[in-house]
């Protein structure tokens, strides 16, 4: 490091046209340049004919700063699990219209990272993209496909989970247990006489 500031040192003297420069070595061995004499100091003479580049071209150039190497890039994370706890595959519901849902995500969901519930096959819009939980709302009878997906900033499918079924089951109008339920017409009655 003495070495080089000694080396710049030398340039701005030299950039100076004509001009006394004095080296000399310290008690380390370190060799010094200045414009200004100091005890056991050689003088060096420097004239204005030479151009810059030729001064410099005497002294050898510092080697150049290594570049500390790269921080590694951290590792991506790995998904092992991302699946729908809630509800369970073939999972059947009665008169409801609404369903909560529930998903597990290891190890936890990172930043920048979202999840993506799909109900049949599709994207369900009101789930919170950081959230493991929520109500599946608008359900009418028949039967559903449920799967979660972790996907990036960019849209990138990190880990995709299974596909479970489940199945919302509403009373019929014709059911017999139903208050609803046609009543059979009563049966004729033969004519009194």
């Amino acid at each position: 490091m003495r070495r080089v500031a000694s080396f710049l040192l030398l340039g701005v003297a030299l950039a100076a046209s004509a001009a006394d420069i004095w080296r000399w070595k310290d008690a380390e061995g370190v060799v010094h340049y200045s414009d200004t004499p100091v005890a056991g100091a050689e003088r060096m003479v420097v004239t204005g004919s030479q151009s810059q580049s030729e001064d410099l071209a005497a002294v050898p150039a510092p080697a150049p700063a290594a570049t500390p190497p790269a921080a590694p890039a951290a590792p991506a994370v790995r998904y092992t699990r991302c699946t729908v706890t809630q509800p369970t595959n073939d999972q059947v519901f009665f008169a409801v219209n609404s369903v909560d849902a529930a998903v597990a995500v290891e190890p936890y969901l990172q930043p920048g990272h979202r999840v993506e519930v799909l109900l049949n096959g599709s994207a369900y819009a009101q789930w919170p993209a950081t959230g493991l939980g929520a109500t599946l709302t608008g359900l009418n009878r028949g039967s559903y496909t449920l799967a979660v997906r972790v996907v990036d900033a960019n849209g990138r499918a990190l880990c995709t989970g299974p596909v479970i079924n489940f199945h919302v089951r509403q009373p019929s109008i014709y059911s017999p247990q139903s208050p609803q339920a046609p009543k059979a017409p009563a049966a004729p009655t033969a004519p009194r006489n």
